[in-house]
């Protein structure tokens, strides 16, 4: 799977963007403001229907425009998809091969993209939303049915949370117990195989990141680890009634993330914190890539600022090594060595515009 065409219309400050992206990297050049960072929120908005910035959807409509539109080509197997994309201030439109769909997921299938950027050590130190979603989308690519099972699971809690938010009787609330409990225990099945899998990963790459460091992903299930789910929720229907919601459950789940024992979000620095970040990511593609015999796409926003040279150069040639097509940004392309790469585009953003260098 590679991107083989994009195309970026009123979209920040790119007025007219029309690329044809190398299938293995992509370096983007310009001064900070020119659009560099735009260009790879772009490819991210047409796999995640969303941005990985803060902000409103107007913010991302140019100036004095109406709307935006984003088109791309997606090569996989010999086989071409179109992707396109217009959003305004009233509504979405999605479509993929003249299709219109409405599920975002059948974006994430087609053009699987992972992003690193200034602020993508918040998949550390924030809440554990983002270690969630982190898992999750690796589980959504390698397990088929995580999906409706995902969604059958936060049908019954819906309900049960209705029916505790209604004060309705205890038969009432426990009505949607054994949907919650079948897909809850699949779920934390799903999400508990993949973090054993990820742990064999990251023991290969940190020998390459962090040689002489030990890192661990501790799954927490999102209740007592001692009970079953359906145990915990008979000893907490009173509580979860005073409350008015389900407490516990998958939707409570995170990853305790440590580094030689440490706690990842409180005991190390920022920098080991995006190095950290970065080797995470490098293990979820490795293991994208092997259950799924696919390409995905990793987008690297300012890599000469999120790591040193010495990182830089290492994870570059980890980097070129794997089915992976880079997008990355630069100021200035001679900060990346790229020596490695058989191939290679240079694209050059400046007020908006891009050209291929």
């Amino acid at each position: 799977m590679s991107l083989s065409y994009l195309e970026v219309n009123q979209f920040r400050n790119l007025h007219q963007v029309n690329i044809e992206p190398d299938a293995e990297l992509n370096i983007i050049t310009g001064l900070n403001a020119a659009g560099k960072t735009s260009l790879l929120e772009s490819i991210f908005y047409l796999s995640y229907g969303r941005s990985f910035r803060q902000g409103q959807y107007r913010d991302l409509i140019m100036n004095d425009q109406d709307y935006f539109r984003l088109i791309s080509k997606v090569n996989h197997n010999q086989q071409q998809s179109s992707i396109g994309i217009q959003r305004s201030s009233k509504e979405q439109l999605i479509r993929v091969n003249q299709q219109t769909i409405t599920r975002l997921s059948d974006l994430s299938f087609l053009l699987p993209v992972i992003a690193l950027h200034p602020d993508s050590h918040q998949l550390i130190t924030a809440g554990p939303e983002n270690r969630r979603h982190f898992m999750d989308w690796g589980v959504f690519h390698v397990e088929q049915s995580f999906l409706q099972t995902w969604k059958n699971y936060r049908k019954a809690l819906s309900q049960r949370n209705a029916a505790l938010r209604s004060h309705q009787d205890d038969k009432f609330c426990n009505l949607w117990n054994q949907a919650l409990i079948e897909n809850a225990e699949k779920i934390d099945q799903f999400r508990a195989d993949y973090l054993n899998k990820l742990n064999i990963r990251l023991v290969d790459f940190a020998q390459q990141i962090f040689p002489d460091s030990v890192i661990s992903l501790e799954y927490k299930k999102g209740w007592a680890e001692d009970i079953n789910y359906q145990q915990h929720l008979e000893r907490n229907l009173s509580k979860d009634r005073d409350k008015g919601f389900t407490q516990s459950g998958p939707h409570r789940s995170d990853i305790k993330i440590r580094l030689d024992n440490k706690s990842a979000q409180t005991a190390i620095s920022r920098g080991q914190q995006k190095k950290l970040v970065a080797l995470l990511r490098l293990a979820q593609m490795d293991l994208f890539i092997e259950h799924t015999d696919r390409r995905c796409v990793l987008i690297y926003d300012d890599l000469p600022a999120e790591l040193d040279a010495d990182n830089r150069r290492i994870l570059m040639q980890i980097l070129s090594g794997m089915k992976v097509q880079l997008f990355v940004t630069a100021i200035e392309a001679e900060q990346l060595d790229y020596s490695d790469y058989e191939s290679a585009k240079m694209f050059h953003v400046e007020h908006g515009s891009v050209s291929q260098k």
